[in-house]
């Protein structure tokens, strides 16, 4: 019941923002700027993005370690699939079928690998939060904006650089939030799960003892938090891994003849990928477009390249990734049915 309102809940949230991002488009001129991409340049953008997925599969390798070493290039096939499937899947049902492919796989606790992919996007927010920071200058040195008459609500005056900045702060608050509950999970085990144990009292006995087997195997996974040094590696591959996303955002604009201000490009970033933790249909389809777009409007750009260079950087996004993933599924010999099916009858130990 509950997956199927999540899944109704996002295809309503999706079709809405695509509404807003595709009303009053002026197909022809996107069509025209589209067709003008340097498509040797578009190669070269994809290739990078896809070693930054090699940098994310090192940074799993650090996660891992402590439970099981696990070379990077063995990790990369199962890192792609994980993310293909959430491309293709709702409710990002792919971190759960990564930690079970590669718990399978290479016989770890299904829960332990679950929180390293846990870790993995924590860390991801923390660096979300970083370029917000730096992005949100671009409202400061960027000139050129479309003045909005700000919105009234019940006596609070909010403009719409108030709106983005309390959208990037509660996406801030949720991963920090996570964040330092982890930390308690690590130094506070007793408290914590004690804590924890209160809360799932109102749950069904069924659900309260599975989330208490789950607990104890997910702690061995956050082993990471208590090596400082490993923390830091870890902190720092994110930041690589980001850094080079960025890289390929700007990179895109060149491909397709726009010019980006590198301030505004880790803005749009940062919130369109706060976005994608709204419910939506697969990939963050709708919620990454509608506030990616929006930010170049209110930087001026004209609508149709603003959604030119938004549709086509979430297609450099999703695409290469579904399509590596499912060569990765034929050269592992795993069937996508098959594979469904097993996970979800697979309780998670």
């Amino acid at each position: 019941m509950v997956k199927k309102l999540v899944v109704w809940v996002g295809l309503i949230i999706t079709i809405l923002c695509l509404y807003f991002v595709l009303r009053g488009l002026d197909y022809a001129r996107m069509w025209d700027i589209v067709k003008k991409i340097n498509m040797w340049l578009l190669l070269l953008t994809v290739v990078i993005y896809l070693g930054g997925y090699y940098i994310r599969a090192e940074r799993w390798h650090h996660l891992l370690k402590h439970i099981k070493p696990i070379k990077a290039v063995e990790l990369f096939p199962y890192l792609v699939m994980g993310f293909m499937f959430n491309n293709v899947l709702p409710a990002r049902a792919g971190e759960f079928i990564r930690a079970y492919m590669t718990g399978t796989k290479k016989g770890l606790s299904k829960s332990s690998t679950f929180a390293t992919v846990v870790i993995e996007r924590v860390f991801d927010g923390l660096v979300m939060i970083f370029y917000f920071i730096v992005g949100y200058a671009a409202f400061q040195v960027i000139t050129t904006q479309v003045v909005i008459p700000p919105i009234n609500i019940r006596g609070l005056t909010l403009g719409i650089k108030d709106a983005v900045l309390l959208f990037a702060v509660i996406g801030s608050v949720i991963f920090l939030g996570i964040f330092i509950f982890m930390f308690f999970l690590i130094y506070k085990k007793e408290k914590t799960a004690k804590f924890v144990h209160k809360i799932m009292i109102i749950f069904p006995k069924g659900i309260k003892d599975k989330t208490e087997r789950f607990l104890d195997t997910f702690i061995n996974g956050l082993g990471v938090l208590k090596d400082m040094k490993g923390m830091l590696t870890v902190f720092g591959l994110s930041f690589l891994a980001w850094t080079v996303e960025a890289f390929t955002y700007w990179l895109m604009g060149k491909a397709m003849n726009i010019e980006i201000n590198f301030l505004l490009i880790c803005l749009i970033m940062a919130v369109a990928n706060f976005a994608i933790m709204m419910p939506s249909t697969s990939g963050g389809i709708g919620p990454f477009e509608f506030f990616g777009v929006g930010i170049m409007l209110l930087f001026a750009y004209p609508k149709a390249d603003a959604v030119a260079y938004i549709f086509i950087v979430h297609a450099m996004i999703l695409i290469p990734i579904i399509i590596l993933g499912f060569i990765f599924m034929l050269s592992e010999g795993l069937n996508f049915t098959k594979l469904m099916k097993e996970k979800e009858k697979e309780e998670i130990q």
